[in-house]
């Protein structure tokens, strides 16, 4: 779970101080957080051409060359850096996916369409509020959950799909999604008021 607001502070200054350890270990508090936000970014034809822990990665890499330009001093303004590193990392990932001629996309078959590259939207609504702290910690708890529960809550509460579009992306019936968000919610709430 993420560490304490205090706890980050003093591993943030000795990041500063070039404690590569400590570094890392405070960019391991918003891998959850990355990774869901580029789950969410390459719904659709991307999907089953990227995987969300290699842009995870990337931005690690990203951040850790770039460290030193970082000028803020808590945990929402890491968060919000990392966001926008993270967020150059998958356009230009998409990017590089979509319109390569060799590897092409239009070949692979997915669930979901989508459209071209300027209608991959990295800042909805939902994800402008995914700023943080308190994100942080939500994605973090999302990745205690079972697969499938995190899934259905991520689609129909941050993405904001229908029942029926999520069972038809989770081949499962509208009941059985329901279930899942009912058990996820409930297991969500336990974790976040445990932490």
């Amino acid at each position: 779970m993420v560490e304490t607001t205090d706890s980050l502070i003093k591993r943030l200054r000795q990041a500063r101080d070039g404690d590569s350890d400590a570094l890392g270990a405070l960019l391991d508090e918003f891998r959850p957080y990355l990774k869901l936000l580029a789950q969410r970014a390459m719904d659709g034809r991307l999907a089953g051409r990227i995987d969300s822990s290699d842009v995870v990665q990337q931005t690690y890499l990203s951040a850790v060359r770039k460290f030193d330009e970082f000028s803020g001093d808590d945990a929402d303004a890491l968060a919000g850096w990392l966001q926008l590193i993270h967020e150059r990392n998958l356009i230009d990932t998409a990017r590089k996916h979509l319109v390569a001629e060799k590897r092409s996309v239009g070949r692979e078959e997915t669930l979901i369409e989508t459209e071209a590259l300027d209608d991959v939207e990295l800042t909805s609504p939902s994800q402008r509020l995914m700023k943080g702290e308190s994100a942080v910690r939500l994605a973090g708890a999302l990745a205690f959950l079972p697969d499938d529960q995190s899934e259905a809550i991520r689609l129909r509460h941050l993405d904001g799909w229908s029942l029926e579009k999520i069972a038809e992306r989770m081949d499962r019936s509208k009941r059985a999604v329901a279930g899942l968000l009912h058990r996820g919610l409930e297991n969500l709430r336990d974790r976040l008021s445990a932490g």
